[in-house]
C-alpha cells in the first residue's frame, strides 16, 4: 500500500544556476509539498465523508413502471435495473487523499468527476494483491465484492472474466456495505532501452475500486482486524451510547384538591423521584464510556441516589430540595446525552485509521435528518472549522458536575435568601441552589464558559463564602438583573410560615422585587361535633418561661435556629390570646393600661389548598418565582405551621376574598367642602372610615354611589390621617380633612366720590369704598372680587381695611356684589358674600358740558329742493331751553324769508344760496348744571319744540357729540322731536 504520511518529509532543496538535479532532490522536493498538502487537508479541515455518496439499489421496486422488454422506436430502454446507484460525493481519508467518484478518461491517467451520479451492475470477487491491512483479519482478506459500471464493463473488452450481474445476489444486496477503496501503488520501472530516458521512471497508481463486504465481515473487522478504525470506533460508540442511554424526564409534582395532610403532599414529591433506576444505569453508561471516576464512598449510584433521594435520615422535612437535586441531574444527564452527537471533532485524526477507504454504509441506506448509519465514515471536523471539540471539554465536565452534586448535596438550615437566576436556560447558567456545597470543585465544573474564562467565582448562589469578593456577586440584587427572569427563593423551608412570609415581604420591599408572596394551608383544625371548647389560658409566668428560653438560645448562638423561630411563633400565638381577653375598665392603680391590637391588622389569613385549586391552577415547584409571579407557601395547619413546601405561580395572583380597591380623587379635602365620591371595587363593597382605630360616620351613599362628606368629620378629627377599609379590608387610600377659616366679619364702609356734587368742576365719575373685616388674621390670605371686573389678586396679605376704586360711568347706576375669599395655610378657603353695593356715576354735568349738538335741514341728509319758512326751534334740555331764549335757536327755514337766517353748515363757501341750513349750538357749564339737576337718573330728555305760531315738523337731521369728538353718539330723526338719551354713555331710551 502507497500511503503518504506515514513518513512525512519535512525539508528540500532549493536549486542552483545549471545544476543537475538527482532523482532524489525533485523526489524531495515533490514529497515536501505533497506532504503538506495533506496535512493541510487532514489536520486543517478534516478527515472522513463530505458529503454525497448516498446508495439505493434501483430494482423494479423502486421503478415499478420499468420493464426489460419495453421499447420506444424499436430502441431498448436501458433503466439501469438491478444496479447499485450511487451519487457523487467527496471524502478525504486519514492518509489526505481526497476521494470522488470518477469516470475513465481520454488516456489511462485522466479521469472526470463532473457527473451526478454512477450506476453499478456487475460484480466479481476482489482479492486486494496489495495486503491492504484495513482488510484483514489474521493476515487473511476478508470476502470482498468489485462492482463496475455497464460502461467500465465494455471498455474491458475480453477482460470480464468472473464478472456477473448484481441481479443474482438481489437478496442479499441490502446486507452489503460499500466501501471505496483507493487501491495505491508503484508500478516498477522497466530499464532504460533507448538513448533517451527522460521518460521513465516509477509510476504511482491510484486506482478507486468500489467494493462491497457483508455487515457481519465488516462488524468482525472493525473488532479484530489487523489495522483498527480508531476514530470511527471512538465515534460509533457515542453513537451507540446515544442510542442505547435510557430516555428520561423528570415527572411534575401535581397538586390536586386530595391533598390535606403533609405526608400525603411528602408522597407528591418522592413519586416523582422514581427514576432512580434508568438515572444511575444511564449515568453509569455514559462514565464507563468516558472514562470518568465514580467516587461515591463506597456506594453504587443506585444506592447513593436512593439515600438522597429518600431523605428518610435527614432531620429536615427537605424533600422538596431532593426532588430539585434529581431534577438537576436530569438536567445534566440530558445535556450530556444531546453533545454525545456532537463530538465530530478530532485534533490530530490517527493516519492508520481509514488511510485508503471510506465506507458508505449499507446498500439503500437512508440518510436522513438525524438519523445513525452503521458502517458510514461521518466527517470528523478539524477543531479550527468547528466548535465540536469544546463539546468534549463539556461532556467530561457535566459528567463531574454530576458527581459533585451527588456528593455535594446537604440539608442546610440558613437566613432566607433571594438570588436572582434564570429560568428556561441550562443548569449551568442559573444560580447555583443551597442545597449544595458550593466549594471549589463543584464551582469548576458548574459553568463551562466561565470556567473556561477563569471567572468560576463569578457565579451566583445562595453560598457567597468562595465566590468573588466583588460586591455585584456578593449581594446581586443591589445590581442590574436585566438579563435575569427567575428569583431564586430559598431558607424558608421549615420555617413557621407567617415569618417565612414576614421575611420574604421584607427583602422583596428592600430590594424593589416584583412579585407576591401568599400562603395556603393544607387543612384547617376543626372541633369535634358537641365539644365544649376549652377554656384557654394564658399564663404570665409560662410566657416569661419562653422568653427567657428564647433569650437563652439566642445568647448560645444554637445551631438549630429554625426551633428558636418556632418557639417564637408559638409565643405569638398565646400573645394574640389577650387580644380576645376582657381586662378592668377601671384603670389600675399602678398605672398599666392594656392597649388591644387592632381587629384589622391581624395576620394572614390563610386558604385552603383545596379551594385555591378549585379557582386557580398552574402551580409549579420551581424553588423561586418569575418576575410577575406569585410564590406560594404550603403549611399544614396552624398548630403545625412550619413551611412544607413552595409553588409558584407565572401571575400576581389574590387570595380568596375579592380584590378590594377605594380611589379617592384627592388626599386632601376641607370642612366645607363638597361631598366627594369615591371608586369602589367591588362596587357593592361596604366602605368604612377610621381615625386611630375608631370609626367616624362619614361615608354617605346617593344613588348606589359612594360619597365622602367632610363635613360630617366631626372637629375632634380634623386635621388627622382617616383610613378606610372596604368590606372590612384595609386599603391604601387615606384622607386628611382641614378646618375652613373663619372671621368675624366684612362690610362695605364709607363711600367716597370722586366728583362730589359739592365741586362740580370735578369731572371724575368713580367712587371710592373702604371695606371693613373684623377678626383674627393670622396664618391667612385674602382674595377679594369686587365684582366690577378689575383684576383678582390671590392671596394677598390680610389687613383690616380694604379700599377699592369702582370705575362708575356718569350718570349710571351699577350695582355690585363684592366677596372675599380667606384661605388658610392648608389651603382651605371660605368666602364672604357682601350686601349689594350701589353706586351711581357723578359727572353727568362734565357730559353735557363738552356736548355740541347739530340740528340740520333734513336736505342735507337725504338732497332734494324742499323749501320751509316755518322752521324756527327751540332745543330744551329736561324742559329748560338751551340759550335761554324763547325766540328760538334752532333755526331751519330756507327759503329766503323773514325767518330765514342764512346759516349754511360750517364748511359751506361763503356764495353758496343751496337749501341746507344747520344750527350748532354747545351747552355751557351753567345750563348743563340746571338740566343735570332736573335728571335723578342721568338720563336728559331733548326736545325741539316750535317756537312760531306754527311750525312744519320732520325736518330736523340731528347730531350729537361729545367735547371734540368727530363721531357722533346720536345721529338720527328724533321722534317727533324728541330724544331721551345719557350724555355721558349715549344711550337712548323712549
Amino acid at each position: 500500500m502507497n500511503t503518504k504520511l506515514d513518513k512525512v518529509t519535512t525539508q528540500y532543496r532549493k536549486f542552483n544556476d545549471n545544476q543537475a538535479l538527482t532523482e532524489g532532490q525533485l523526489n524531495e522536493f515533490l514529497d515536501y509539498f505533497e506532504d503538506q498538502d495533506r496535512l493541510s487537508r487532514t489536520r486543517l479541515s478534516g478527515v472522513g465523508i463530505v458529503c454525497g455518496f448516498k446508495s439505493s439499489y434501483v430494482d423494479l421496486i423502486l421503478q415499478p413502471e420499468a420493464t426489460l422488454g419495453e421499447k420506444a422506436g424499436g430502441i431498448e430502454l436501458d433503466f439501469n435495473l438491478d444496479t447499485i446507484e450511487i451519487t457523487q460525493g467527496s471524502g478525504v481519508t486519514t492518509d489526505g487523499d481526497l476521494i470522488t467518484l470518477r469516470q475513465k478518461g481520454a488516456t489511462s491517467s485522466e479521469v472526470t468527476v463532473d457527473f451526478g451520479v454512477k450506476n453499478y451492475k456487475y460484480y466479481r470477487e476482489y482479492i486486494d494483491e496489495i495486503g491492504y491491512k484495513h482488510f484483514l483479519i489474521n493476515g487473511q482478506q476478508i470476502p470482498l465484492l468489485e462492482v463496475i459500471t455497464q460502461q467500465e464493463y465494455e471498455d474491458l473488452g475480453a477482460n470480464v472474466d468472473g464478472f456477473k450481474l448484481l441481479a443474482d445476489i438481489r437478496n442479499t444486496i441490502y446486507n452489503k456495505v460499500i466501501i471505496l477503496y483507493l487501491e495505491s501503488y508503484s508500478n516498477d520501472e522497466n530499464p532504460c532501452q533507448d538513448a533517451d530516458c527522460d521518460h521513465v521512471g516509477s509510476e504511482q497508481v491510484s486506482n478507486l475500486k468500489v467494493l462491497l463486504a457483508d455487515s457481519s465481515s465488516v462488524s468482525e473487522l472493525m473488532a479484530n482486524g489487523d489495522a483498527k478504525d480508531s476514530i470511527y470506533t471512538a465515534h460509533n460508540v457515542y453513537e451507540e451510547l446515544f442510542d442505547k442511554l435510557p430516555k428520561i424526564e423528570a415527572k411534575r409534582v401535581i397538586l390536586d384538591a386530595t391533598i390535606v395532610k403533609a405526608p400525603q403532599l411528602k408522597i407528591k414529591f418522592q413519586e416523582a423521584n422514581a427514576v432512580g433506576r434508568n438515572l444511575s444505569n444511564g449515568f453509569e453508561a455514559i462514565a464507563r464510556t468516558l472514562g470518568v471516576n465514580m467516587n461515591f464512598g463506597g456506594q453504587t449510584l443506585f444506592d447513593k441516589l436512593n439515600f438522597l433521594l429518600d431523605g428518610r435520615a435527614s432531620r429536615l422535612e427537605d424533600y422538596q430540595y431532593r426532588y430539585d437535586l434529581l431534577k438537576d441531574l436530569i438536567d445534566t444527564y440530558n445535556e450530556i446525552k444531546a453533545l454525545l452527537l456532537h463530538l465530530n471533532a478530532e485534533c490530530c485524526p490517527s493516519i492508520t485509521s481509514f488511510p485508503k477507504h471510506l465506507m458508505l454504509g449499507a446498500v439503500g441506506a437512508k440518510l436522513e435528518l438525524g438519523e445513525r448509519i452503521d458502517f458510514r465514515h461521518n466527517f470528523y471536523n478539524s477543531p479550527i472549522t468547528t466548535n465540536d471539540d469544546e463539546n468534549y471539554e463539556r461532556v467530561i465536565m457535566l459528567a463531574n458536575r454530576f458527581i459533585e452534586k451527588i456528593n455535594g448535596f446537604q440539608s442546610y438550615i440558613g437566613a432566607i435568601k433571594i438570588t436572582p437566576s434564570n429560568l428556561n436556560v441550562r443548569l449551568g447558567e442559573k444560580a447555583i441552589p443551597y442545597y449544595y456545597k458550593v466549594d471549589k470543585p463543584l464551582l469548576n465544573q458548574w459553568n463551562f464558559e466561565k470556567t473556561k474564562t477563569d471567572r468560576e467565582k463569578y457565579n451566583l448562589s445562595y453560598h457567597t463564602a468562595n465566590l468573588a469578593d466583588d460586591d455585584f456577586v456578593q449581594d446581586p440584587l443591589n445590581y442590574n438583573i436585566d438579563n435575569n427572569d427567575f428569583y431564586r427563593i430559598e431558607g424558608h423551608l421549615g420555617l413557621p410560615y407567617k415569618t417565612a412570609l414576614q421575611n420574604i415581604t421584607d427583602l422583596k420591599v428592600k430590594y424593589g422585587l416584583a412579585f407576591d408572596v401568599i400562603a395556603l394551608v393544607l387543612h384547617k383544625e376543626e372541633k369535634t361535633g358537641g365539644e365544649v371548647p376549652k377554656e384557654k389560658t394564658v399564663s404570665i409566668d409560662e410566657l416569661r418561661k419562653q422568653l427567657v428560653s428564647i433569650s437563652s438560645d439566642i445568647s448560645n448562638r444554637k445551631v438549630d435556629s429554625q426551633n428558636t423561630l418556632l418557639n417564637i411563633s408559638r409565643l405569638d400565638e398565646k400573645l394574640r390570646l389577650l387580644n380576645k381577653a376582657e381586662f378592668a375598665k377601671e384603670v389600675p392603680s399602678e398605672g398599666v393600661n392594656v392597649v388591644k391590637q387592632d381587629p384589622r391588622k391581624d395576620d394572614v389569613v390563610s386558604e385552603l389548598l383545596s379551594e385555591f385549586l378549585e379557582r386557580k391552577s398552574g402551580l409549579e415547584h420551581v424553588a423561586g418565582v418569575e418576575p410577575g409571579g406569585t410564590f406560594v407557601l404550603i403549611y399544614e395547619n396552624e398548630t403545625k405551621n412550619q413551611v412544607l413546601a413552595d409553588f409558584s405561580l407565572p401571575y400576581l395572583c389574590c387570595s380568596k376574598k375579592e380584590p378590594v380597591f377605594l380611589i379617592l380623587p384627592d388626599s386632601k379635602l376641607c370642612q366645607k367642602d363638597a361631598p366627594m365620591a369615591m371608586t369602589v371595587v367591588p362596587e357593592n363593597g361596604e366602605v368604612k372610615a377610621f381615625v386611630n382605630g375608631v370609626q367616624i360616620p362619614v361615608i354617605t351613599q346617593s344613588g348606589g354611589q359612594n360619597f365622602f362628606n367632610p363635613g360630617l368629620v366631626n372637629s375632634n378629627y380634623l386635621d388627622q390621617t382617616i383610613t378606610f377599609t372596604v368590606n372590612d379590608d384595609a386599603v391604601e387610600a387615606q384622607m386628611t380633612v382641614h378646618k375652613n377659616p373663619e372671621i368675624t366679619s366684612v362690610t362695605a364702609g364709607n363711600v367716597t366720590y370722586e366728583a362730589p356734587t359739592t365741586n362740580p368742576d370735578t369731572t371724575n365719575p368713580d367712587a371710592k369704598v373702604e371695606f371693613d373685616v373684623v377678626g383674627n388674621l393670622t396664618g391667612l390670605t385674602f382674595t377679594w372680587n369686587f365684582d366690577d371686573g378689575s383684576q383678582i389678586i390671590h392671596n394677598e396679605a390680610p389687613t383690616n381695611k380694604k379700599t377699592h376704586v369702582y370705575k362708575l360711568i356718569a350718570g349710571q347706576e351699577d350695582t355690585f356684589n363684592p366677596t372675599l375669599a380667606v384661605t388658610n395655610v392648608n389651603g382651605c378657603s371660605t368666602v364672604y358674600r357682601l350686601a349689594p353695593l350701589t353706586l351711581t356715576g357723578q359727572s353727568t354735568i362734565a357730559c353735557l358740558t363738552g356736548m355740541r349738538i347739530l340740528v340740520q335741514y333734513i336736505h342735507a341728509k337725504e338732497g332734494g329742493n324742499h323749501t320751509c319758512n316755518n322752521a324756527t326751534f327751540n332745543l330744551k334740555g329736561n324742559g329748560l331751553i338751551i340759550g335761554g331764549s324763547a325766540n328760538g335757536n334752532v333755526f331751519l327755514s330756507n327759503t329766503g324769508g323773514s325767518n330765514d337766517k342764512k346759516n349754511f353748515p360750517h364748511g359751506y363757501p361763503q356764495n353758496y344760496t343751496g337749501y341746507d341750513r344747520a344750527s350748532e349750538i354747545i351747552i355751557n357749564q351753567d345750563e348743563a348744571q340746571q338740566i343735570a339737576a332736573l335728571s335723578p337718573d342721568g338720563f336728559i330728555s331733548f326736545s325741539l319744540e316750535c317756537a312760531l305760531n306754527n311750525c312744519h315738523t320732520g325736518v330736523a337731521w340731528t347730531q350729537i357729540f361729545l367735547a371734540d369728538s368727530l363721531v357722533p353718539i346720536y345721529d338720527g330723526y328724533p321722534q317727533n322731536n324728541f330724544l331721551s338719551i345719557n350724555p355721558c354713555t349715549g344711550d337712548t331710551r323712549k
